[in-house]
């Protein structure tokens, strides 16, 4: 294939991406603009015109997802892995140059920490021990630099910062005592054997001297360190990336970092992907509104022709929601060959159990990965564990001694993204099985079902159809978000999750949740266009409360109440208590209004489809 007939389909700003000189480039690649695209057509024009070779080239990504993608798009033998993925075969391979046996990589570290709080007699907390010291490694860190810099950023923590630095100091110690390495030390072992032996760096460069990122923004000071040794001075580099959905601040991510590529690179051609490929133009509004409004200047444009309008919907608890996601699911599935097409975003793993169960006691499928005889010995292993950190260094070990797309490796996966929904607190084994068995995501096994996922889990992701569940004040954005930073990053994640969808976008949000008032989400107020519809509330109850007939309001009220409890797997006194129904009875209310004064607005709107049909029967003339 000649390198002109690969270009056919490019727009002008693509084209300008993939042609680009044998010099430093940075994309920046807006939601839905093709980045994939680009980054395999950039690869095969340039081996294709001869400027590079496959075996020389290295291609870097966040995911392993992301890097199997890049694998069968471009099947040319290039090396593409993650930066653990990658930092882990150079060391093996350094190791083995060396005739040294490889160091075990951490299946615990949990236990680690544990015997080093013990050790100092110190009463940190292991909890607080582990998510700092993951923040140490994210910055590129040594121990000794933990309370100068914990300071220096008003780290707020319970135990004393010399306490931590302490723990983290006894850690290193015990680490090297036993011969083994954490996740952390991949990348910093690697960084600093490139850094420190001139032979070693030059000989790796040359191995890798076409040089491609993706999701650069997502690099935090760690990573960067480890692209920056891999680079060295060479200027063959491609770097991909979209701060505008830079999202994974807790995971020490800075923004920052791509913003000074420019100037650390010593110049780059900066090529900026304005298209939208994915998103209809009110999606595309919807998005920029969001950023915009928000203080966050951005720029894109639809290629599409318009498409359906955003669809608002408010649930008096998170209950009803739930069941309207149902509901509506149902109806955007009459439309749509499969069920995955259909994607349910929400911003907690209490959100996503609820939204499960509501949808299974609909008989509507969710998708989760396919089982089988190879990996049931796997699982028992997994169950067993007990931390986070002990979690990530298992997946890792089996994910580098598993073909791609086999059992094993599809597991591992899994257990990624069930950390990556799950950022901070506890994350255990046994918390991994019983998400696995409710709520796992995506399969390779050919099942069908809708998909159901955290906001930062669908980055990178598209869907027909999105919900975006929980749009309230508290949820987006989220309460503890404090500071402009993670405020901005915030406004961003909004911005990831309406750009998932591209072309019908339900947002729902509820009155109540956990038994406590909420308010709707300011990110969603007066959306562009006013292009804005209401959804209704679940058919089948409505069909239910209309063929009702009871003789007295009182019977038919008491019987929706029930009917609705049982819908919504609740409790009577969960819809409303006996006062209310009396009230309902004796006032017999016929508009949304007149609900509102007793429910309240936004539980009114929501039970008017079901309640009004039914209080009709008792006010129509030739009832009275």
């Amino acid at each position: 294939m000649s390198p002109s007939s690969l270009l056919y389909a490019l727009d002008a700003e693509q084209h300008q991406a993939v042609t680009a000189p044998a010099d430093a480039v940075i994309v920046l690649a807006g939601a839905g603009s093709g980045k994939t695209t680009v980054l395999t057509q950039r690869i095969d024009y340039r081996i294709d015109n001869a400027t590079a070779d496959a075996e020389h080239t290295l291609a870097i990504t966040f995911t392993r997802e992301a890097a199997a993608q890049l694998r069968r798009r471009t099947p040319r033998g290039i090396h593409t892995g993650t930066f653990h993925a990658i930092a882990f075969a150079l060391l093996r391979q350094r190791y083995t140059d060396q005739g040294r046996p490889l160091p075990t990589v951490l299946t615990n570290r949990y236990g680690i920490v544990n015997e080093s709080i013990k050790f100092i007699r110190s009463r940190v907390s292991i909890n607080e021990a582990l998510g700092e010291l993951e923040w140490l490694q994210a910055r590129a860190l040594t121990p000794q630099e933990y309370t100068a810099a914990a300071t220096a950023t008003k780290r707020t923590t319970t135990a004393k910062p010399e306490d931590l630095e302490k723990v983290f100091s006894e850690y290193e110690k015990t680490k090297i005592k036993r011969g083994v390495v954490d996740l952390g030390d991949l990348l910093s072992r690697t960084t600093h054997d490139i850094a420190n032996d001139f032979e070693y760096a030059e000989a790796t460069r040359w191995r890798y001297r076409h040089l491609l990122v993706d999701e650069a923004q997502d690099m935090n000071p760690q990573q960067f360190a480890f692209f920056s040794a891999l680079r060295g001075k060479n200027r063959d580099v491609f770097v991909v990336g979209d701060p505008l959905q830079s999202i994974y601040g807790w995971n020490g991510a800075e923004p920052s970092l791509f913003d000074t590529l420019p100037e650390k690179l010593g110049g780059a051609h900066i090529v900026h992907l304005v298209n939208n490929y994915r998103c209809s133009p009110v999606i595309v509004a919807a998005g920029l509104h969001v950023l915009t409004n928000n203080g966050i200047p951005a720029t894109a444009r639809s290629t599409k022709l318009d498409g359906d309008a955003i669809t608002i919907q408010g649930y008096a608890n998170e209950h009803d929601e739930a069941n309207g996601i149902a509901l509506l699911s149902t109806q955007a599935h009459r439309s749509h060959a499969r069920w995955s097409d259909i994607a349910v975003l929400v911003r907690t793993n209490t959100q996503r159990e609820i939204v499960a169960g509501a949808l299974k006691k609909h008989h509507i499928p969710v998708l989760t990965r396919g089982q089988s005889a190879v990996i049931a010995p796997l699982l028992q292993e997994v169950a067993a564990l007990t931390h986070r950190y002990a979690l990530a260094d298992w997946a890792l070990e089996l994910r580098m001694a598993s073909e791609p797309d086999s059992p094993e490796f599809l597991l591992s996966e899994q257990v990624n993204e069930f950390l990556q929904d799950h950022p901070t607190g506890a994350a255990h084994g046994s918390m991994f099985m019983s998400w696995l068995s409710t709520v796992g995501q995506r399969t390779n096994f050919g099942e069908d079902g809708i998909e159901l996922l955290t906001f930062h889990a669908a980055k990178g992701r598209e869907w027909n159809t999105v919900f975006i569940a929980g749009a309230e004040q508290g949820l987006l954005p989220h309460s503890s978000s404090r500071t402009a930073a993670q405020k901005a990053e915030e406004v961003r994640l909004a911005y990831v999750a309406i750009t998932r969808a591209a072309e019908k976008l339900f947002v729902t949000h509820a009155a109540e949740r956990n038994s406590r008032k909420a308010k709707p989400s300011k990110y969603f107020v007066n959306l562009p266009l006013g292009e804005t519809t209401t959804a209704r509330m679940p058919e089948e109850i409505m069909k239910y409360a209309k063929a009702v007939s009871a003789a007295t309001p009182k019977g038919a009220l008491r019987a929706w109440r029930k009917e609705r409890a049982r819908q919504l797997n609740t409790t009577e006194m969960g819809i409303c208590n006996d006062a209310i129904l009396a009230r309902l009875e004796k006032e017999l209310p016929t508009s949304s209004e007149e609900l509102a004064s007793i429910f309240g607005a936004l539980t009114a709107e929501s039970l008017a489809p079901s309640l009004l049909p039914l209080l009709a029967q008792f006010t129509a003339p030739n009832t009275k």
